[in-house]
């Protein structure tokens, strides 16, 4: 079942930084003049740096929309390659989560946004301070125009030639090449064609379908869409294994009314 659907929790609330911060969170950089630096759609922000540092490892799953939009907003207006942002969450136990961001240039023009964390994978438990060169859970992705692409999602890390239509589209929406975005909608329309689909994987390619529209924030089609989905998940409600295709569609439902 397709990774970044089933994982994709995403929040998305932008207000005014600064009146929507949480009292939890303390965001501190040393640069507080704001620049926009990152141009990255708020679509990827939400898709990978919500799952991957509040649901991975159950870092901090009670983060509440003020606390992920704050640092969010906080992320786009003040991280570049000159100036990291630090970010302390306050939350129950002997210490909090830390959060460091920070762009790295690379020699052949290549960015990178890394998210370095005071959490130990191997003990899963929180150290007193990041310390970077140990264990300590780090997340990184390739910035590339207004796409932020996971390693594992670039376009040279995996054999497309061998993929179905429904992952071969969102391979399309998650990699770093802008250039194919355009295949996304008829490449699902081509697998939705097919006769012998079984319902998981019609539902599975009406959800990315679901996911683009809402990338390209097409609101009239993300509401057709969302409508005829409920409509499937009905017609087989007693069919067992949707479940977890089930509870990505009540995320997505929940992202859409966060990001209008």
């Amino acid at each position: 079942m397709n990774r970044q659907i089933i994982t994709l929790l995403l929040v998305a609330i932008f207000t005014n930084f600064g009146y929507s911060q949480s009292k939890k969170i303390n965001i501190k950089t040393d640069h507080l003049t704001e620049a926009n630096y990152l141009k990255i759609d708020d679509f990827y922000l939400t898709h990978y740096l919500y799952i991957d540092l509040f649901l991975r490892e159950n870092l901090f799953p009670e983060a509440s929309p003020e606390d992920v939009s704050s640092i969010l907003k906080a992320l786009k207006k003040y991280v570049s390659v000159e100036n990291k942002l630090d970010v302390e969450i306050e939350k129950p136990g002997k210490r909090n989560y830390l959060i460091r961001f920070a762009i790295l240039k690379k020699d052949n023009g290549t960015e990178l946004l890394i998210a370095f964390t005071n959490w130990t994978v191997k003990e899963k438990a929180f150290e007193k301070e990041i310390k970077m060169e140990n264990d300590s859970y780090t997340r990184w992705y390739f910035l590339n125009g207004n796409k932020m692409t996971y390693r594992k999602d670039m376009s040279d890390q995996n054999d497309y030639s061998t993929m179905n239509k429904s992952d071969l589209a969102n391979a399309y929406l998650f990699d770093e090449l802008s250039e194919n975005d355009s295949e996304i909608e008829s490449t699902i329309a081509e697998y939705l064609n097919q006769s012998d689909i079984s319902i998981s994987d019609k539902i599975m390619a009406n959800l990315i379908l679901l996911k683009y529209q809402i990338f390209k924030r097409e609101n009239d089609n993300v509401t057709k869409q969302t409508e005829h989905l409920t409509e499937l998940f009905e017609q087989n409600k007693s069919e067992p294994n949707l479940r977890g295709l089930q509870a990505a569609f009540d995320a997505t439902k929940y992202q859409i009314e966060l990001i209008k």
